[in-house]
């Protein structure tokens, strides 16, 4: 999760775009410069000594990010995180420096209680899912005891089944942003009409015991899923 928030210091006399990333705060070396109130040449040393007396390790505490220039252009700039930036300040002897490590401070207790609280809601989600995976699986073993099943019909529920846990694997992928789309070579061979799906689950619902819930539409969100499958842009099929 990345952010961006706005450092001011309690004089107003600077403020830094500060970046969010990795549980820490980061500034480039310009930022540095402004608020240290020192020249590039005086952070720079402080900076270098710092790996040089093996203080910390350069490889964890530095990151490029892209950063837009006065010209425009985006470039890959090295940043320091909340460490480098602490350690710069003891040595140039800045109140600047204990200022923002307190606002610092602050500002990540928020975003790890911020992550926590999203990650807390991921997990109910998954857990919710893997519920009505269980039901699914409950209602496949109950048609199963009331009658005996067909070959076809037995095909037909394992598929139904087949295709709900995948749309949970899609989901799941979808919530750790690594949900890749994949283009199809198949062309479409039936185009089902919201009329035409009720009528299927209808018919789904007499053969496997006429419950009330069964295929009970709560909103519109079903016929908007459909019309959603089918949605085009300039001719072509998204």
């Amino acid at each position: 999760m990345k952010e961006i928030e706005i450092y001011k210091s309690p004089d107003n006399q600077i403020e830094l775009l500060v970046n969010l990333e990795k549980d820490s705060v980061w500034l480039n070396r310009q930022q540095l410069i402004v608020l240290f109130d020192r020249d590039i040449k005086t952070i720079g040393k402080h900076i270098n000594n710092v790996f040089a007396e093996n203080e910390l390790i350069k490889n964890s505490v530095v990151a490029k990010f892209a950063t837009t220039a006065e010209d425009g252009k985006t470039y890959q700039v090295e940043h320091y995180n909340l460490d480098v930036i602490i350690s710069v300040g003891y040595r140039v002897k800045s109140k600047r420096g204990t200022q923002f490590r307190q606002w610092a401070t602050q500002r990540l207790k928020d975003y790890l209680v911020k992550g926590y609280a999203i990650n807390e809601k991921r997990l109910k989600e998954t857990q919710t899912r893997f519920r009505e995976l269980k039901q699914a699986v409950a209602l496949l073993e109950k048609v199963n005891s009331i009658k005996e099943l067909s070959g076809n019909e037995a095909q037909g529920l394992l598929k139904v089944l087949n295709e709900f846990t995948t749309a949970l694997d899609i989901l799941d992928q979808y919530d750790h942003q690594t949900l890749k789309i994949r283009k199809s070579k198949s062309k479409e061979v039936f185009r089902i009409s919201y009329k035409e799906a009720n009528k299927a689950i209808e018919g789904l619902k007499n053969k496997f015991g006429g419950s009330a819930l069964f295929g009970k539409e709560k909103d519109k969100s079903f016929k908007s899923s459909l019309d959603g499958i089918y949605q085009t842009f300039d001719g072509k099929d998204l």
